[in-house]
């Protein structure tokens, strides 16, 4: 069936919104606009009946919040949170779900390669500090949550920190490749492990920054896909 029912509940929330005095008017009609444009195309399918009717529920229960409710700040938020919803759902009558889980599979990697490859230079406390968030994000990007994903997404910026230390020591290693080794002895690792890292870590630097980069773009292409 198509999604006409939700498209008319739209159309009825735009025209709430429009008589309401807040500073993002502008910013969720065009959002709603957008989103009705692409729900035109879609066709739901008989499994997908209960969560399409849940939606078109869930919209009209806000288009009446709307109507009586006089807290600007209550009613922005439950715009936001209706807004994600139609956005995730879209993903789900589509079948494009599995951008989840290459994105899963994208921030796994990253974060395993980060938690071995950032002691050696920035301690133990910089992983100790990122476990639970990435245990946290983990949970919540499987349960969709924005919170989750924003915790994953967080790891990024010291992800691609830590192969670009690994990568540049990598270069240093070629020019002066015994005091490479001397520098990883002094962060406590042994003689042996810190001759094999010179070759092997500046490797494993170059994977991290590809799977880090790999998460950002997947990252930016499944971002709808969270509430």
């Amino acid at each position: 069936m198509n999604a006409n029912l939700v498209m008319i509940t739209m159309k009825q929330l735009k025209s709430e919104i429009n008589k309401m005095k807040i500073t993002k008017k502008q910013k969720y009609t065009s959002q709603i606009d957008k989103i009705y444009n692409n729900y035109k195309k879609v066709e739901i399918s008989e499994d997908m009946k209960k969560q399409y009717n849940q939606l078109n529920s869930k919209g009209m229960e806000l288009i009446k919040e709307l109507k009586v409710s006089k807290d600007k700040h209550k009613l922005e938020t439950s715009i936001e949170v209706y807004i994600r919803y139609l956005k995730a759902s879209l993903f789900d009558f589509e079948g494009k779900t599995n951008y989840l889980r290459k994105y899963i599979t994208s921030f796994l990697f990253c974060a395993i390669l980060f938690l071995a490859l950032s002691p050696q230079f920035y301690g133990f406390i910089l992983p100790v500090l990122f476990f639970l968030p990435i245990y946290l994000g983990l949970r919540g990007v499987k349960k969709r949550s924005i919170s989750g994903f924003y915790l994953t997404m967080s790891l990024v910026p010291v992800a691609i920190m830590t192969s670009f230390t690994w990568i540049r020591y990598g270069i240093n290693a070629k020019i002066d490749p015994k005091g490479a080794v001397k520098a990883i002895v002094e962060s406590g690792v042994g003689q042996g492990l810190a001759e094999k890292l010179v070759y092997i870590g500046p490797l494993f630097g170059c994977i991290l920054l590809v799977f880090a980069v790999l998460q950002l773009y997947r990252g930016y292409k499944s971002k709808d896909l969270f509430i």
